[in-house]
């Protein structure tokens, strides 16, 4: 068995150095989809503050959208319970899943009633959800 190990040594050590380069090439170009975190809780915008860290399902009144430019991803901001600066709540949507929606986020959510699910995290003094899927929102009737 060894001599036949040996004998075809020649031929097996370039195609398992491929497989392993390969296999880091793919690594690095192949990212899988987070998982959409099961909610723990279903809050108000005003309660997102009291659960950082927590896999929850916010609701409330959208009364802005923002998409800015100027920072970089080209993110767009919906904004619950007041407009920024004084918001209670902050769903993102970075401008490269923006086009899930196919309409403009502004028209889309705008003065709504939604739900981002996901992990709350807090941003500059304020709770948010990081959104990359469409089901992480839901539309509620008023």
């Amino acid at each position: 068995m060894m001599k036949n190990i040996r004998k075809n040594l020649p031929y097996i050590l370039p195609i398992l150095i491929i497989v392993m380069v390969l296999g880091l090439v793919l690594s690095r170009i192949y990212q899988p989809k987070p998982a959409i975190p099961s909610p723990k809780v279903r809050i108000s915008a005003a309660e997102a503050i009291n659960h950082i860290g927590t896999p929850a399902k916010v609701c409330g009144k959208v009364v802005s959208a923002d998409f800015v430019r100027e920072i970089g991803g080209n993110p767009t901001f919906l904004n619950f319970g007041q407009p920024h600066p004084n918001q209670l709540f902050t769903a993102v949507i970075w401008g490269e899943d923006r086009s899930k929606w196919g309409t403009p986020l502004g028209q889309k959510f705008g003065k709504r009633y939604i739900c981002v699910i996901g992990t709350i995290e807090m941003h500059k003094g304020t709770p948010q959800i990081i959104v990359n899927e469409r089901e992480q929102i839901e539309l509620q009737k008023n």
